[in-house]
């Protein structure tokens, strides 16, 4: 499902705004990398997976043009909505993606749906997951350059690599310092109270 810009530029600016009106300068701000991954993990708790959450955002020229995470489409009922998970109800291994239990299409691929304006050729995606076969084809077709990733998932996606490699697209893992960044949070979160 496809987050509008509205609310993850309002989210960030709350985050960015709290956090430069603060006096404490025992925290340092996020580097890009970190700025934009972060965007991506918002956009993720939206997710309306109820075994896996996923968000991505494309960016260029530091500025965020779409978001998504992984969901239904609009009026097909979400494993919220049904209170299961179609692939475990149904006995299917997580590993087996094509097997047309999961109806969720996935945060890639909505980010580069909910783009309706501008062009995507040298873009950057930040994704929290390394992009699966059909995702790679997505982001290769529509001219973004980089992926920044923070985790590979569970099965190999050779494929994905090979698209990439043909394609021009180039990839990294992200590492990042999860304490530093809930840590930056948490002092976000107290300074923005009442």
């Amino acid at each position: 499902m496809p987050v509008g810009n509205f609310f993850v530029d309002y989210i960030i600016y709350v985050f960015v705004f709290t956090f430069c009106m603060s006096t404490d300068l025992n925290f340092s701000r996020p580097n890009w990398d970190e700025y934009f991954m972060l965007a991506a993990i918002i956009a993720a708790s939206r997710a309306s997976c109820v075994k896996f959450k996923s968000g991505a955002v494309i960016v260029k020229n530091k500025r965020i043009i779409c978001s998504g995470y992984n969901g239904v489409a609009p009026g097909v009922p979400s494993c919220f909505d049904l209170g299961y998970c179609r692939k475990e109800k149904a006995g299917v291994d997580w590993s087996n993606k094509g097997s047309g239990h999961c109806m969720a299409t996935h945060a890639e691929a909505n980010a580069i749906i909910q783009n309706h304006e501008q062009d995507l050729t040298g873009a950057t995606m930040y994704c929290l997951h390394f992009p699966c076969n059909e995702c790679a084809k997505l982001i290769a077709s529509s001219g973004i350059k980089e992926v920044v990733f923070l985790k590979h998932y569970r099965e190999q996606v050779p494929k994905s690599e090979e698209i990439f490699a043909f394609s021009g697209v180039k990839f990294r893992k992200l590492e990042m310092d999860y304490e530093k960044q809930l840590k930056l949070i948490e002092h976000v979160m107290k300074a923005t109270k009442e």
